[in-house]
Parts: C-alpha cells; sequence; structure tokens
C-alpha cells in the first residue's frame, strides 16, 4: 500500500527563508492532503504513520501550518489584493 500525502512541519523561520514560489507549492501541499484518516484507506495504518508529519487536514496541527504559511506569504506580498 502507497502511503498518503504527507507534510513537514516548517518552523515560522524556515517559512520565512522560502521564496514565494516555494511558499506557493507548500500551500498546495498543504490543501493537497486527505481530509481525514477515517474517510481514507489508511484506517489500518494509521498506527504506523510517522507522527513527525501531518498526514490529514483533520490534524489539529493542520490548520495553524496552513495560516502560517498563508501569514508567511502575506508578508512576501503585503498588496496582493
Amino acid at each position: 500500500m502507497v502511503l498518503p500525502r504527507r507534510l513537514k512541519l516548517l518552523s515560522d523561520e524556515e517559512l520565512s527563508l522560502l521564496s514565494v514560489d516555494r511558499l506557493l507549492e507548500y500551500r498546495k501541499k498543504a490543501l493537497s492532503l486527505e481530509n481525514t484518516l477515517l474517510a481514507s484507506d489508511y484506517v489500518e495504518v494509521a498506527k504506523d504513520l510517522d507522527p513527525e508529519f501531518i498526514w490529514f487536514k483533520d490534524d489539529p496541527r493542520w490548520q495553524e501550518l496552513y495560516n502560517r504559511i498563508l501569514a508567511a506569504l502575506n508578508t512576501k506580498q503585503p498588496d496582493s489584493l
């Protein structure tokens, strides 16, 4: 079985070092995660998933990280609206 997509947690400092293009790719990867473990095909292997990564959007860390990604993008593109 192929493991689901995962997202490495980056600190605010690490996010600030990324270019706009890299931040957009990281955001895209965050959005590509499956919504929930229970709705996925990976319930049986959940205990084997590395907790250092975010695997599903229902992980409480996902929303916080996503907000920090957006904040980092806003600092690099303050007047993009």
